[in-house]
């Protein structure tokens, strides 16, 4: 169950992404003991030789009708075909494991039982899905000289929103630009096609929800095609037209991350849009919004993007008089690591490199063409290992490390902390992955 009033999730505390790696690893061993099931009894009425008329049989029927949609949905769930279409996989992974249910009832009695027990679930799923489901209106625009798709919804002061908590997820239904109906097709697609997306803002201080995403297929490319038509149909100075948005959440294991202010140093990574995971939290520990804290712990935040543009819906175009953060704790280190054509520029001191691409030195040179506010801005890739011993190095007490991007990089991140975590540190570590 999605929903944060699943029993499972409140007696673990864990969110419903988190618990899929529990749901993977059950899915998989009841596969197996049904697998056994239905192997012993065939290999039985081989040797009985009572196969030509059990197989006429209902029981039978239905008990191999079952293991063949098993075994379907257990081979669409496998990483490498997940990987290469989700959508097969989600919507193979839904439909068959409605459809089971027929074949069980009809194939023994005594687990009938059970089978209501599931319709139940299903039922107060949905009814708690709705309740999490909610309309908005907001704008989609292309993020220009990169393939990001945002969506900003503007929030009232009375709005519940204003209270979710960084680093929490929804789930977008896919768009279609025009006003919402009752009909069948809105309701398929409202509850059927559907992406996790970060809220990549902070709802109390910005009054708005940011969605962003890279163009992939499926219904993010269907969110680039919806942005470019609406852009098509504007004016010269009109903005962009409100459309119909619907979003179901929050959900995500980061209502439950600790008060990271009580950390002696936080290292935050984050890879292409995984920072829209990682810059809300780090925005909500460099800026205290009034809020008294006597210890405030050494954030480093390090960003790897593709180019430079990429990072335009976090930080805000800054003035000509502007330039770098002073407060070097409060700087994001920009790492570029696909320049397609660069223009390498030292900065005044000598020391940092600023990238900057070929393809935005026409359009985008005045506001792209340096560093803005608060990012440090360098070339290749960063050197994971080197910045983690770097921040345990330079720490005595406890030490946070909150990851979201790449699998290699996390991967990566993942080895370093562990070889300290073996020496015996204090480490609270996360790893937000939508890799299902």
């Amino acid at each position: 169950m999605k929903s944060p009033y699943s029993p499972v999730q409140l007696l673990t505390r864990l969110s419903h992404e988190q618990l899929k790696a529990s749901h993977q690893i059950l899915g998989r061993i009841i596969y197996f003991l049904l697998l056994l099931h239905a192997s012993f009894y065939l290999n039985f009425f081989v040797q009985a030789s009572l196969l030509s008329k059990r197989i006429r049989d209902l029981d039978v029927i239905t008990g191999l009708i079952g293991i063949t949609m098993l075994s379907i949905l257990s081979t669409t769930a496998l990483g490498v075909l997940r990987r290469w279409n989700y959508r097969v996989f989600y919507t193979t992974h839904i439909i068959l494991a409605g459809l089971l249910l027929e074949p069980l009832f009809f194939h023994v009695k005594f687990i009938r039982l059970y089978l209501i027990e599931i319709v139940v679930i299903i039922i107060l799923h949905e009814i708690i899905r709705n309740y999490s489901l909610q309309r908005y209106s907001g704008a989609i625009s292309v993020i220009p000289g990169t393939n990001l798709v945002e969506i900003r919804i503007p929030l009232l002061s009375l709005d519940k929103e204003l209270k979710w908590k960084p680093g929490q997820h929804v789930y977008l239904s896919r768009p279609t630009g025009i006003s919402p109906s009752s009909g069948w097709y809105e309701s398929f697609v409202l509850r059927c096609r559907v992406n996790p997306f970060t809220i990549a803002s902070l709802p109390a201080k910005d009054k708005q929800l940011l969605l962003v995403t890279r163009t992939l297929n499926g219904n993010t490319k269907s969110l680039a095609d919806l942005a470019r038509s609406l852009s098509a149909e504007i004016g010269p100075g009109e903005t962009s037209p409100s459309i119909s948005i619907a979003l179901e959440g929050p959900y995500g294991a980061s209502a439950h991350i600790p008060n990271l202010s009580k950390f002696d140093r936080v290292l935050l990574v984050a890879g292409g849009v995984g920072a829209t995971f990682v810059m809300p939290i780090y925005r909500n520990i460099v800026e205290h919004e009034g809020v008294f804290r006597p210890t405030n712990p050494r954030v480093r935040f390090v960003w790897a993007v593709r180019k430079l543009a990429e990072t335009q819906w976090a930080f805000p175009s800054s003035d000509g008089d502007e330039t770098e953060s002073e407060d070097a704790q409060n700087t994001v280190e920009i790492y570029i690591t696909r320049p397609s054509g660069a223009n390498l520029q030292m900065d005044d001191t000598g020391e940092d490199i600023e990238l900057v691409e070929a393809e935005q030195l026409m359009p985008l040179q005045d506001e792209m063409g340096k560093a803005r506010k608060g990012m440090t801005v360098r070339a290749g890739r960063p050197d994971i290992g080197g910045i983690a011993d770097e921040v345990f190095i330079n720490s005595f007490g406890n030490v946070a490390v909150l990851a979201c991007g790449p699998q290699a990089m996390t991967e990566e991140l993942r080895e370093q902390v562990g070889r300290w975590m073996k020496e015996g540190r204090d480490i609270y570590w996360h790893c937000e992955t939508f890799g299902w």
